[in-house]
């Protein structure tokens, strides 16, 4: 028997990954064994769970779907689904007559089972119904109803069950109609400088009245409330947005879940925020986080929209597709006998259930010290910028990453896992389009935790032909780009009010001044003491300010390029590939500084190590210059 892997989604799979093939008689035989039903049910599943794996005859240690021996029962070919207009009836109270109108066409009578607990519970009254069945119709059910859960669907070959499968999914929208659940997606745009979105999010700048979105403020109010670092979405689709303006249909939503996949991923209660007080929004986020013992990931606000907090953009994706399946069940069953939530007790099992918490957690991904985090980074598309973004990534950020160069920021992004480096064409010298950038960092992650100027140019000069152009160039890049950029993470920062980070990444020629570099000097040096003010400005709402002064570092920059190699080498009188290891030797540990060098430094900058520190300068230069 091949069984799709626990944990493993259907885009992860081919012919030879995401299966687990295990022994089918051993499968079946597993319900059999009713004694496991005296047994606590935590206990219980646990046992089950080792004797499925222990079934498994490759890849070795591979954890098969808890479901495999339900799925032994059937058919040779099953397709488990969880269709989003078919479980808006089977989370009916009425469900029961329902499906019988619904399932008229089919050749065959499905297989009605009642809810109970997933898993082993599930697997014997599976087997008890069947036997019901059999003795009635002679022949094993094609479909299988699962009561607030979904179908399995059966067959002998494949073709025919691919095809039953979809007659079944289609078969929902007779009574539940054919509202669209859009996945949440991305599509980024770097040639326009513009994200442009599918069916989900949008941003309010705005922090006024309470039909705005105010999505760096909810997000505040959940920090603030003691949510661990998480990012902050919200759903702008017209499904969401005709949900969170009706009243009745939120006053259902407080009642609990439908289905065990909206407990997993999307929590059993939804965090509801009336009117639009952030700091009445905090201690309402401190009351669910006491009542319930765990983050939420569903907001609402009523009247103004839907929300979602999870920990990076995949997860996401999963938590509105499975929630707008819920708010599509609630608006389908408002009239009749309106939709039935699973009760405490059975929503307690799933939460409890060491399975499912398998499943969430390879969702969110391994803990690392950035995660939930959102940075904006500029330059990013090579060299220092490249590097430092490459790092917050490599430590669980996601990073906004701006840069001018738009073909290189769609060749960079491609070397990065999907969620994680979000090209935004920015120009720092313009105020619009920075103003954009901070836009697209609210509109996906909910606001802003990290800033990191890393945009520049560094031309070389001797003072007596120094260029008028070449000057001013250098002041509007190194020293406006940085203003622009950090005046608005400041706007968005005290928005959000629950601190942040912003770095200047300066150079050890704003310490100690470099021949031939006069508009590279002043800018540095500028950027140290811009810093400083902003730190003593920003401190007093958490929000830290430092530098970070990298020593000559020649890896992927745009600086050292040819010309100004050419350029050094002149200067010093000696060849051009005499450069690097000249500039390498002049410190004393003699060692080249790399990207990754300087993104170490950010990462202790930023993050909770560095959480005291603010107004200083970190040189990263092998100690070349000392700073005293």
């Amino acid at each position: 028997m091949f069984v799709k892997a626990s944990g493993t989604s259907l885009g992860q799979m081919d012919e030879s990954h995401g299966w687990a093939e295990l022994e089918l008689d051993a499968a079946r035989d597993l319900v059999n064994e009713r004694q496991l039903l005296k047994l606590p049910s935590a206990t219980r599943e646990a046992q089950v769970l080792s004797r499925l794996q222990a079934m498994v005859h490759c890849p070795l240690g591979a954890r098969p779907s808890v479901e495999s021996n339900l799925h032994a029962l059937l058919d040779r070919v099953v397709i488990h689904t969880h269709p989003v207009h078919l479980n808006t009836v089977l989370c009916a109270r009425d469900s029961k007559d329902a499906y019988r109108k619904l399932c008229r066409g089919l050749d065959q009578e499905p297989l009605y089972l009642p809810y109970v607990d997933p898993g082993f519970v599930l697997a014997v009254r599976l087997a008890d119904e069947l036997r019901g069945y059999v003795d009635k119709h002679g022949r094993l059910p094609a479909v299988v109803l699962l009561e607030n859960h979904g179908v399995f669907v059966s067959h002998r070959d494949v073709g025919p069950c691919l095809k039953l499968s979809a007659g079944v999914t289609r078969l929902g929208t007779r009574r539940a109609g054919t509202a669209r659940v859009n996945p949440l997606t991305v599509d980024w745009t770097p040639s326009s400088g513009r994200r442009a979105s599918k069916g989900r999010t949008r941003s309010s700048s705005s922090s006024g009245g309470s039909g705005e979105a105010k999505i760096a403020e909810v997000r505040g109010a959940l920090l603030r409330g003691g949510v661990s670092p998480t990012l902050v979405q919200l759903d702008a689709s017209d499904l969401a947005r005709r949900f969170a303006t009706n009243r009745d249909a939120v006053k259902l939503a407080r009642r609990g879940a439908f289905t065990p996949d909206q407990i997993v991923y999307c929590r059993t209660y939804p965090l509801v925020l009336s009117g639009a007080n952030p700091d009445a929004w905090q201690k309402a986020v401190a009351r669910y986080r006491e009542r319930y013992q765990i983050d939420p990931r569903v907001i609402l606000r009523p009247g103004v929209g839907v929300y979602y907090a999870v920990s990076n953009l995949v997860e996401m994706q999963v938590v509105a597709e499975v929630y707008r399946s819920a708010m599509i069940t609630i608006l389908s069953n408002q009239g009749g006998a309106g939709p039935r939530f699973l009760t405490r007790r059975k929503a307690a099992f799933i939460e409890g259930w060491e399975v499912e918490a398998f499943r969430a957690q390879l969702l969110s991904g391994s803990a690392k010290r950035l995660v939930g985090r959102v940075a904006l980074v500029t330059g990013a598309a090579s060299g220092l910028g490249l590097g430092i973004a490459r790092g917050l990534i490599d430590a669980g950020a996601v990073v906004i990453a701006g840069d001018i160069d738009s073909d290189l920021l769609a060749k960079t992004s491609q070397e990065f896992s999907r969620g994680t480096y979000l090209p935004c064409l920015a120009n720092v010298t313009d105020e619009d389009s920075v103003a954009a950038a901070f836009r697209a960092a609210e509109s996906l992650g909910g606001g802003l935790d990290i800033l990191v100027n890393a945009a520049g140019i560094a031309p070389s000069f001797p003072l007596v032909d120094f260029p008028i152009g070449a000057w001013q160039r250098t002041l509007d890049l190194n020293l406006t780009g940085y203003f622009l950029c950090a005046r608005e993470a400041a706007r968005l920062l005290l928005r959000q009010n629950a601190g942040g980070s912003i770095i200047n990444v300066t150079s050890k020629s704003g310490l100690e001044a470099s021949k031939s570099n006069s508009a590279y000097n002043a800018t540095k040096a500028g950027e140290i003491h811009l810093m400083r003010g902003w730190a003593l400005e920003l401190g007093p709402h958490g929000v830290r300010v430092n530098c970070i002064a990298p020593g000559n570092v020649f890896k992927g920059s745009k600086i050292w390029n040819e010309t100004y190699i050419r350029s050094a080498a002149k200067k010093k009188g000696i060849r051009p590939e005499e450069v690097i290891p000249y500039y390498t030797s002049l410190s004393p540990l003699g060692q080249e500084i790399e990207p990754d060098d300087v993104a170490s430094g950010v990462l202790y900058l930023v993050s909770d190590e560095g959480r005291k520190v603010s107004g200083q300068t970190l040189v990263v230069d092998g100690g070349q210059v000392m700073v005293r």
